[in-house]
């Protein structure tokens, strides 16, 4: 019987997968202190993806005989792609990351939580099913580190990335469709499932929705945090002052 969605198969590799990943992540963040290291710990996690996306799409171009697939078609794949590349080429911070991080991050939750592509063999092993599952998994695992260690920071003042990644996407999308035939591309014309009206014309009024929602949050919560660390700091100063009368 062929893996399914939500079968045990899928559930295992998840459960796998986040217990190593909160292990690995506490562990970088508790003993690699120094940004020299964290930047060697993130480009090394960056060259793996961007193995694991060469492979999946080898695979991808094997299984249709068509070579044009090794362009990868699809926002998690060229997420996965362009944030391995950024992460090995570019520097902390940098601004094709105040893009892609949030391409890949939705992308990825979304495709390891229902990853339709599950089904093609009997195992989950199989070539085109595992390096579809690793490279969303380490492109997720190489996000959610990024923030932990101070890699990345979430900034809505530079959001104008987000629109010139998307309409880049879709550019791409247009020469891959008109030019090199390949329809399925970045779901301008079929939807992301089967069956659903979910193609990209959708899916991104979606994905605004919730990326305004984050960054209202995120931007709550630190003001709210900066808040707070000035109101002990100024704590200890009257603490401080309060002593120097006594004496």
């Amino acid at each position: 019987m062929n893996p399914k969605v939500f079968g045990w198969q899928h559930f295992t590799y998840l459960a796998v997968c986040i217990v190593i990943s909160i292990i690995s992540i506490i562990l970088i963040k508790k003993y690699v202190k120094k940004e020299k290291y964290q930047d060697i710990v993130v480009k090394c996690i960056g060259g793996i993806l961007l193995a694991l996306i060469l492979w999946n799409r080898i695979e991808i171009v094997l299984s249709n005989k068509n070579w044009a697939y090794l362009i990868p078609n699809t926002f998690c794949g060229m997420s996965s792609l362009v944030l391995a590349l950024t992460t090995l080429l570019g520097k902390k911070n940098n601004n094709v990351l105040h893009f892609v991080f949030y391409l890949a991050f939705v992308g990825c939750v979304a495709t390891l939580i229902y990853p339709d592509f599950i089904g093609q063999s009997t195992s989950i092993f199989y070539g085109k099913t595992i390096s579809g599952l690793m490279h969303h998994t380490v492109s997720l695992y190489l996000c959610i580190l990024m923030c932990t260690i101070g890699w990345f920071v979430p900034d809505y003042k530079k959001s104008w990335n987000l629109v010139v990644g998307f309409l880049a996407y879709i550019t791409l999308g247009a020469f891959l469709i008109s030019v090199l035939d390949i329809r399925d591309s970045f779901y301008i014309y079929d939807p992301i499932l089967s069956g659903t009206p979910l193609t990209v014309w959708v899916l991104m009024p979606i994905f605004v929705a919730v990326y305004v929602l984050f960054m209202v949050i995120y931007e709550l919560v630190r003001k709210k945090i900066k808040i707070k660390k000035q109101q002990n700091i100024n704590s200890l100063d009257d603490d401080k002052n309060s002593k120097s009368k006594e004496q």
